[in-house]
């Protein structure tokens, strides 16, 4: 490790840390980012590249947690939970059950995850007119695509309650949306489209963020993990890894998924599941969407970019497994096969899998931690990292500088689990 001690070390290199680098390093801090492994085992890499507001309300809700029960027993169903004698996830999923049924809560999911997807936006929207990234950011808009007509009705209550926080999508049916995406077949009956959701290549993204932090100072050390936290009076004051110790000031915690992995070294309980989700990245068809698809009825997600496709979808609690599913691989194509002329193209396809990191009520951790003066969380982002990472990096970089909050932050507390 070239560099032995830094103002601020970030563990984790997905999207989420480089954004906290991204945003310290602007306020002068040097800055380390340590990731355990290499990009494309990121999260951050194979997602649907989905930079959307619209995802406001919380995943869990009573309609899920019915149909939770009937995908059980089907094996490529959107929304799985592998068979398991883990006491921790059990608790996990109770605390997700019940807070499907609290109104309460999932006002304030609501709301904490719109204040930080709003704001993300905006400030992707700064970057971007600003600095020249190579991500094929389109803030062009997302259909979410309906087969029947009794499904795309249904759907309206939810945008009624996205409506109350000024994010109603625009209903668009029949001949108007096959205008409007010609790639789909008169299967689609109807879309919600939602005009303030964009989309970008996170490979890409993360890429050009990454040689953008090494330009302006910043240290990554890839293969690098963390094994001890050496502290002193409640502070950290040394980190232990397997390429040597480095020295920290400050430390921020933004390991996604694998964030439990570390509970025992810093004596904390971090209420965190791995969900796994799949992706294929192959070539664009030559009859291509023009805007990111999310099939709701299937819960699979078609994005094209002017150079790369990606079908994308399904959750699967399965705890750290790294096997590639092939029923949950083929449920992407099914079910792009039924609303699109041309679903995918075998050519130069890649499949991956990533685990998003779940909390029980759909929103992140951004806090100090309870037990540590100098250790900040930034992990929890359930499947919105990358929609949500630009206030978060700004957010901890503002608690490390003691500067005034641009949002609050009060509901991602870690105390309020």
């Amino acid at each position: 490790m070239n560099q032995k001690e830094s103002d601020v070390v970030i563990i984790g290199g997905g999207i989420i840390g480089l954004f906290c680098a991204y945003y310290l390093s602007k306020e002068g801090k040097s800055v380390t980012v340590l990731e355990k492994g290499p990009l494309k085992e990121a999260c951050s890499y194979g997602n649907c590249g989905l930079v959307s507001p619209s995802h406001a309300l919380p995943l869990n809700s009573p309609a899920l947690i019915m149909k939770a029960a009937v995908w059980l027993f089907q094996k490529d169903s959107p929304f799985y939970i592998k068979p398991q004698l883990d006491m921790k996830f059990v608790s996990w999923m109770l605390g997700f059950a019940l807070n499907a049924f609290n109104k309460k809560q999932i006002e304030r999911s609501m709301h904490g995850r719109n204040n930080l997807l709003i704001d993300s936006k905006n400030l992707y929207n700064d970057l971007f007119a600003s600095q020249s990234f190579d991500c094929n950011w389109a803030p062009d808009g997302i259909h979410f695509v309906f087969g029947k007509e009794e499904n795309f009705e249904a759907y309206r209550a939810k945008d009624d309650k996205l409506a109350t926080i000024g994010l109603a999508a625009e209903p668009i049916v029949g001949q108007t949306l096959l205008d409007m995406e010609p790639a789909l077949t008169d299967r689609a009956y109807g879309s919600w489209f939602y005009k303030i959701d964009a989309s970008l290549n996170p490979g890409k993204l993360l890429t050009g963020l990454r040689k953008e932090l090494i330009a302006k100072g910043v240290v990554i050390e890839e293969l690098c993990e963390v094994t001890e936290f050496k502290k002193n009076n409640n502070r950290i004051t040394e980190l232990v890894t397997n390429k040597g110790n480095i020295k920290a000031k400050d430390v921020v915690l933004a390991t996604g998924a694998w964030s439990p992995w570390l509970e025992n070294q810093l004596n904390l309980k971090i209420p965190i599941v791995p969900g796994k989700g799949y992706s294929i990245t192959m070539k664009r068809p030559a009859i291509s969407p023009i805007c990111p698809l999310i099939f709701e009825e299937r819960k699979v997600v078609a994005t094209p970019w002017k150079d790369g496709y990606r079908l994308g979808g399904t959750m699967e609690f399965s705890g750290y497994d790294t096997t590639l599913n092939r029923d949950r691989l083929q449920s992407l194509k099914r079910a792009a096969t039924e609303y699109l002329k041309e679903p995918f193209t075998e050519e130069n396809a890649e499949e991956w899998c990533g685990w998003r990191p779940m909390t029980t009520d759909g929103m992140p951790i951004i806090d100090k931690s309870p037990k540590h003066q100098n250790l900040y969380m930034a992990c929890g982002h359930n499947m919105l990292g990358l929609s949500m990472a630009p206030s978060t990096g700004k957010l901890i970089a503002e608690m490390i500088t003691a500067k005034e909050p641009h949002i609050d932050h009060s509901l991602y507390s870690f105390n309020r689990f």
